[in-house]
């Protein structure tokens, strides 16, 4: 009994060391997975300290990473945001644009609305000087299997066309297919340039393994009929059926086994030609192969949506304001209006003509809708050269048909251009008054005056009248991109928001223009 006591003692001791043992163990899982997050945050911190240090110093090509990884053990919003500043002081700034982007994401979660206005306010600006890489892979390119890498990563094949941000420097861009040579090319890019590298057809590699032909699946085969059965019938199935495979099926007929004399032997001679041109057939196929490469189209070379030397025209419709400062003109019925002056004999009544006689307007400010069209040369990828053209209808009576050399060039999502223009311009204009012109010879009789007030009937003058002129002058044109649309079509283009502020001389007085205009440039 003592001893079974003792047993019974021994047991118990163990339980209890047993659950201590849990104990501590489960005490130390919990203090471990308590103090990891601690120390992975304590390294994140301790390098982003150091990154931040080391992008003080100039340092970037050390600071970036060392952000990155502290970020990769901590995400924060702060190391994010240190991260793109990183980038785009190191001029990785469609890396940092990005980072904005997902900054700006996750401070809206955090309702942090001034970091989020920041992280915007950020990515805009590095919107406008983002350089752009379209990858273009024409139709007879595009053959089966095709891989577009860019500096190693694959490009899937729904962005081929499609202008993507990229960062500025070198890229390497490279094609790859089963059973042809690879293609590589080396492109540079600077801020806010937009290039296209074109993919080309690849060449065939003779040195690739032959792709194995799809086998015809052989006819079943039937049971041999014995050679005394029937020979002559037998010999003929030989002939027959040995003529199919010779075709490309490859299998035996229905009399293969079939050996008699006769006609069989005739038809097994036959048939003998089918393996001879089923031998053939790799050859053919391979022959087959070199014509249908030596057929396929040749990519156009240097086919980019904005390559220069081609043809650009914009076309869109615009509107504003027009602003008349002719003070001086005239109108249908100034003949039957006269004047009178001195002259040494004694008052002379002179007729009124559109030579010696002129009215006066007030100012005209109206709004006006019409359309603009530009029509030029892309002499690079970034400068259009050509003509522009305004016009439009003035409410209230008047109009604007205006037109002259242009130049326009890109900087980033913004085209700058100056524009030469002249034309006609009519108002519609309350009239002040009319008033004739005194000869030279006669200015000292009438007492030093140049011209004299017409009289004229109360009445008889008209309140408002259409005033043109010719004018000559020049506009600012300030375009921004609101959707940049390349591909290999006609239809590649960008679709624009155009100011263009305009100013201009009359012949009597001045014309100001406020037009804006959203239009297509096909290019």
């Amino acid at each position: 009994m003592r001893s079974l006591r003792l047993g019974g003692r021994s047991q118990d001791a163990a339980r209890r060391s047993l659950r201590s043992s849990v104990r501590a163990a489960g005490l130390a899982l919990a203090l471990a997975l308590a103090v990891s997050p601690g120390v992975a945050f304590a390294q994140a911190e301790a390098l982003l300290d150091e990154g931040k240090q080391l992008m003080k110093k100039g340092k970037l090509a050390e600071a970036c990473p060392k952000i990155e990884e502290s970020y990769r053990l901590s995400p924060r919003s702060a190391t994010l945001l240190a991260l793109a500043t990183c980038h785009e002081k190191q001029g990785k700034i469609a890396t940092a644009w990005v980072e904005y982007i997902d900054l700006g994401a996750a401070a809206r979660k955090e309702g942090n609305k001034r970091l989020e206005a920041d992280a915007k306010a950020r990515g805009a600006k590095l919107e406008l000087r983002l350089p752009r890489l379209t990858l273009n892979v024409p139709r007879a390119a595009a053959v089966e299997g095709l891989e577009v890498t860019l500096d190693g990563t694959p490009v899937d094949s729904a962005a081929w066309g499609q202008a993507r941000p990229i960062d500025p420097g070198q890229h390497k861009v490279s094609a790859s297919a089963p059973g042809r040579k690879r293609w590589e090319q080396t492109v540079a890019i600077k801020r806010g340039e937009r290039k296209a590298v074109t993919v080309p057809a690849l060449a065939r590699d003779a040195s690739a393994a032959p792709e194995p032909a799809p086998a015809a699946k052989a006819p079943a085969k039937e049971p041999a009929a014995p050679v005394a059965a029937a020979p002559d019938k037998g010999a003929a199935g030989a002939g027959k059926d040995a003529g199919g495979p010779g075709k490309g099926a490859g299998g035996a007929g229905k009399g293969a086994a079939a050996t008699g004399p006769g006609k069989g032997a005739a038809g097994a001679g036959k048939g003998a030609e089918g393996p001879e041109e089923a031998a053939a057939g790799p050859e053919g196929a391979a022959a087959s192969a070199e014509e249908a490469a030596a057929e396929e189209p040749a990519p156009t070379p240097g086919a980019s949506p904005r390559h220069s030397g081609t043809f650009v025209i914009e076309a869109g419709a615009a509107g504003g304001a027009l602003i008349g400062l002719i003070d001086a003109g005239s109108f249908g019925n100034l003949s039957s209006y006269s004047y009178s002056y001195n002259v040494p004999e004694g008052e002379l009544i002179a007729p009124c003509n559109e030579d010696v006689c002129h009215a006066g307007f007030d100012p005209a400010i109206g709004p006006f809708a019409g359309g603009q069209a530009f029509v030029g040369l892309a002499l690079s990828e970034e400068l259009h050269l050509g003509i522009r053209a305004l016009g439009g209808y003035r409410f209230g009576g008047g109009y604007l048909a205006v037109g002259g050399p242009s130049l326009s060039m890109r900087f980033g999502r913004l085209w700058l251009g100056l524009s030469g223009l002249a034309g006609a311009v009519g108002q519609n204009a309350k009239v002040t008054g009319v008033k004739g012109e005194i000869p030279s010879e006669m200015v000292d009789l009438n007492y030093g005056r140049t011209e004299v007030e017409v009289t004229a009937r109360e009445g008889s003058l008209p309140e408002t009248a259409l005033v043109e002129t010719f004018a000559f002058g020049g506009s600012v044109d300030v375009s921004l991109v609101l959707a940049d649309l390349p591909s290999s079509s006609w239809t590649s283009g960008a679709l624009l928001l155009t100011v263009s502020p305009t100013f201009m001389k009359g012949l009597d007085g001045f014309v100001l223009v406020a037009p804006a205009s959203l239009g297509y440039r096909f290019y």
